[in-house]
């Protein structure tokens, strides 16, 4: 049972919405990763919520263990539980004006949680500010065994959908990911196993977490990616939308990483999350670089 487990978004990192994390203004709510004090400015001031400090390359800070913080700003880590799977640390990296958490596994799966409450409908515009150093070896969703991801940004989605199997009932979900072949805007849930059995589905466990391609490729470069919630959710759960009329509040903001099936090694950083009006972000919103400050 707890093989296949992790290929789900069951295992998640949720973040938390807490005061020395996030910031709230009436337009925008950031959500940074960093042990170090925030430096960024109101987001009508630079049409930025996140913006990341200093093109030039900065010197490095210690890495810093982030368990103690995720802790004490109330998140709990969910999986692996006691006794089944790989414990796998999880540190902040970077320069003062950079910091990130790393999302490493290392032939590891696991999740770190903390529920939420957030209106898409006041909110819809969200960005990543993210960037992956490698990806898992030969690793895609629609290959069996492996199906290992470096990291997936999760939206969870209003109450949780009852099923019919015996696992924990999960929220619907928008499950955006970043690997190294996937075709970006495509949706890798229940697809066909390209060297599977004919029958056998990929990321269809919880058929009502949708797993979409927004980024592909490019390991060792630093991105903010936008998307619209409220569009992909009427795109993805046209049943919900047409009954309501409104987006569901988020529940659950979440983070997945798995290099466990194909027993490699993945990693990622995680600088900020950021929820926006779409005022607050005129196109063009996407900052890239590379992971070395450059």
């Amino acid at each position: 049972m707890y093989k296949f487990l992790p290929d789900t978004a069951l295992f998640i990192l949720v973040i938390g919405v807490c005061l020395s994390a996030a910031q709230a203004y009436s337009d925008a709510y950031v959500l940074r990763f960093s042990d170090t004090p925030a430096l960024h400015v109101h987001p009508r001031q630079n049409h930025q919520p996140f913006r990341l400090l200093s093109p030039t390359p900065t010197p490095e800070l210690p890495t810093k263990p982030a368990e103690d913080w995720l802790q004490q700003n109330g998140w709990q880590r969910v999986w692996p539980r006691l006794g089944l799977g790989k414990d796998q640390a999880l540190l902040f990296g970077g320069p003062a004006a950079q910091r990130y958490l790393r999302i490493d596994a290392d032939s590891a799966s696991y999740i770190w949680t903390h529920k939420t409450d957030l209106d898409p409908n006041k909110w819809p515009i969200f960005e990543i500010t993210w960037g992956v150093d490698r990806f898992p070896q030969r690793a895609a969703l629609d290959m069996y065994k492996r199906n290992d991801l470096p990291i997936a940004i999760i939206i969870s989605f209003g109450p949780k959908v009852p099923d019919n199997h015996l696992l924990p009932n999960v929220p619907r979900g928008l499950a955006f990911f970043w690997d190294e072949t996937a075709t970006i805007d495509a949706n890798y849930t229940c697809v066909p196993a390209r060297n599977g059995p004919a029958d056998k589905k990929l990321q269809c466990i919880y058929p009502h977490i949708k797993y979409i391609a927004l980024r592909s490729g490019g390991a060792g470069t630093r991105h903010t990616d936008k998307v619209n919630l409220v569009e992909h959710f009427k795109k993805n759960f046209p049943n919900y939308w047409h009954q309501h009329q409104r987006v569901p509040p988020i529940v659950a903001i979440s983070v997945e990483a798995r290099s466990n099936d194909t027993d490699s090694t993945s990693n990622a950083r995680l600088y900020a999350l950021t929820f926006t009006t779409p005022e607050t972000t005129p196109a063009p919103s996407t900052t890239e670089g590379t992971l070395d400050g450059n």
